[in-house]
């Protein structure tokens, strides 16, 4: 039923079109497409994905790339100039040889001569590109006819339609799926055979380079014209002003019995993406073109907090570990870290109420973050492409959203995002003590016992040297709204480890975070002067090696480490060294998120907690089964977790 109401409503509108003037038609087509842009969501993203893509990746400079509104308005012309070329299909009932003359401008017409002379037939080969229709009808207009072949519509009354229309001017149509010989039959006899080789190639085509993107690429026109004889003829046509157009046809190509295909091919997708570029609005956008492509673009948000780019890389690893376990090699993976620059606290803060109601809407959200971040940082944000988006904390939430919605892509995200944009991510990393008593998707989510961190699993395990001394070590961190470390407490962590020292001799390597303040760090230098052991002194503020933790971690038999950092701990816990967490002096009543992890990694046998004035007598008491290897921190490893769940982002 449907098939038929189609089919009366596109013959009416056929016969309408066949009257009125095909200037009309066209901008009737325009208007059509305006609307229809309008309601067509996914495949306009789709669409503007791939126009991103294209040339965000396939330029040199920052001036060459297009701005997310140059993208918007090729989107809503590739949707004005596909709705215009299927009215003027329509239309082309009116259409012949004195029309064709008129309206269209061969370029290269010597070159479908030398073609046609070919005794194995020629293969004209187009693209989803201008109205190809009219391109085969202009062959045979022009005394070329070519056997058509097409793929079946779903609606076949329609499809007899638009069959009908490719045959008027002497083609004939061959149905997609039909033998093979009926090809090899008709090129044989030397005739011509026209179809379109632009989109996905699937699993059988070829990975060659399409705007600087590997895509798959069809196989089939090449790999008939080696077995036939035949020459491929590349002709794309072009809208220059209204109904007048230009047929561009390029050099033909003949393909030896014996040679790779792989070269005509890539000449085929350098031929295509010249004449988009020439006339971008033309082609079929809205297709998956590099659906196949092995190459994937990972786009990390850095918040400028170090804890947080840490945990973000692991998941990082963990997308590495996973692409190479498909089979995919190390450079089929960009991995590109991009800091996040608001203007100020209040531009940032409008920014994450605002978006807590359209963040998924691409249009608006870019219109809020480009109110939000510096300008140049908003402008190197919105021109580069990623297939997946990882962030963590909060704060980088809304970003990662906007971002997600702007690329079409996947995306991931470590800590609680908030109640209203748990379930937009497609991953969710959370530790256990974010998890408890919150609704998550437990499809999207994934539950851990520490925070993310690139410490590896028990590689830290470095046994001790006959006659080497023992080795303390001490992560250090800083005031935060729930904890902080003041003069008292700071000399009281000092002077334990100073005792630990004067008793065993130990090696001191100690290292603060960026939330240190000077005073403490004066303190802990002055008071370890005291050691009696070596002692090694990082400041956190002034580090620039990224590797300062894992070195401290490597180094110790024991790591001390203040439970104010959950990033921190987590390192220490990851390492598979004996850890002692001790919390800094508390600013609040309520039990904190803080206190609730260290206390589940206590009650599991992962930590073993003690007061500031306590460290050294916890020390002293198990350091003698650690160096003798009696006692042994079990090791705990979540990245098996997050492992298991990444293929949803691919």
């Amino acid at each position: 039923m449907l098939d038929l109401i189609a089919s009366l409503l596109v013959r009416g509108l056929n016969m309408v079109l066949h009257v009125t003037p095909m200037g009309f038609n066209l901008w009737i087509g325009r208007k059509i497409g305006a609307v229809v842009y309008l309601f067509s969501a996914k495949r306009s993203a789709v669409a503007y994905s791939n126009i991103k893509a294209a040339y965000c990746l396939s330029t040199k400079t920052s001036s060459e790339k297009k701005t997310p509104q140059e993208i918007n308005r090729l989107v809503k012309m590739t949707y004005e100039n596909m709705c215009e070329t299927f009215v003027e299909i329509l239309s082309m009932t009116k259409v012949n040889k004195e029309y064709i003359n008129k309206y269209v401008t061969v370029r290269g017409m010597e070159r479908i001569e030398r073609a046609a002379k070919n005794p194995n037939g020629m293969i004209l080969v187009s693209a989803h590109f201008g109205n190809w229709e009219l391109s085969t009808a202009t062959s045979a207009a022009k005394g070329y006819p070519l056997h058509v072949l097409t793929r079946d519509q779903k609606m076949k009354r329609l499809n007899e339609l638009l069959n009908m229309i490719r045959e008027m001017m002497g083609n004939t149509v061959i149905r997609k799926g039909a033998d093979v010989r009926t090809l090899f039959k008709a090129l044989k006899s030397g005739k011509g055979i026209g179809l379109l080789a632009d989109q996905n190639g699937g699993a059988h085509g070829i990975i060659s380079d399409f705007f600087s993107r590997p895509a798959s690429t069809v196989i089939g026109p090449y790999r008939l014209a080696q077995n036939s004889g035949a020459c491929v003829l590349p002709a794309f046509i072009h809208r220059t002003r209204g109904p007048y157009q230009e047929l561009v046809l390029e050099e033909p190509m003949f393909i030896g019995r014996k040679e790779d295909i792989t070269p005509y091919l890539e000449k085929y997708n350098q031929l295509l993406e010249k004449n988009i570029r020439r006339s971008p609005s033309r082609w079929l956008w809205m297709h998956k073109r590099w659906k196949m492509t092995p190459v994937k673009y990972v786009m990390v948000l850095d918040d400028g907090k170090k804890g947080h780019l840490k945990q973000s890389l692991q998941a990082v690893r963990q997308i590495e570990r996973y692409r190479k376990d498909e089979g995919f090699r190390r450079e089929h993976l960009k991995v590109e870290i991009l800091r996040v620059r608001f203007k100020n606290k209040t531009a940032k803060t409008i920014f994450d109420l605002s978006n807590l109601f359209f963040s998924g809407s691409r249009k608006k959200g870019l219109k809020s973050l480009e109110k939000a971040l510096e300008k140049e940082n908003y402008k190197l944000l919105s021109t580069r492409y990623a297939d997946v988006i990882v962030s963590t904390g909060s704060a980088m939430a809304p970003v990662n959203l906007i971002l997600k919605a702007e690329n079409y892509c996947r995306n991931l995200t470590i800590l609680d995002p908030g109640f209203l944009r748990r379930n937009k991510f497609d991953l969710v990393v959370v530790p256990r003590h974010d998890y408890a008593g919150r609704r998550f998707d437990p499809e999207r989510t994934i539950v851990t016992e520490l925070a993310p961190n690139l410490i590896v699993s028990g590689q830290t395990r470095a046994p001790k040297q006959a006659g080497e001394s023992a080795c303390v070590g001490l992560l250090f961190g800083g005031d935060n709204r729930y904890f902080s470390f003041d003069a008292g407490l700071t000399k009281s962590v000092a002077r334990e480890l100073v005792k630990i020292s004067g008793a065993i001799g130990a090696e001191l390597r100690v290292t603060t975070s960026r939330r240190t303040s000077p005073a403490s760090e004066d303190t802990l230098r002055e008071t370890l002067k005291n050691s009696r052991g070596k002692l090694q002194f990082v400041s956190g503020k002034e580090d620039t090696d990224e590797h300062t933790v894992q070195k401290i971690l490597g180094a110790s038999d024991v790591v001390i480490v203040s439970g104010e950092s959950i990033s921190m701990v987590s390192e220490a816990v990851t390492s598979g060294k004996s850890v002692i967490v001790f919390m800094p002096r508390k600013k609040t009543r309520r039990l904190t998120k803080y206190e609730k992890f260290v206390n589940n990694l206590e009650e599991k046998g992962y930590i073993e907690t003690a007061r500031p004035e306590d460290i050294s007598e916890k020390v002293l008491g198990i350091m003698p089964d650690v160096l003798n290897g009696r006692k042994k921190a079990p090791i705990l490893d979540d990245n098996e977790r997050i492992y298991k769940k990444i293929y949803k982002l691919f």
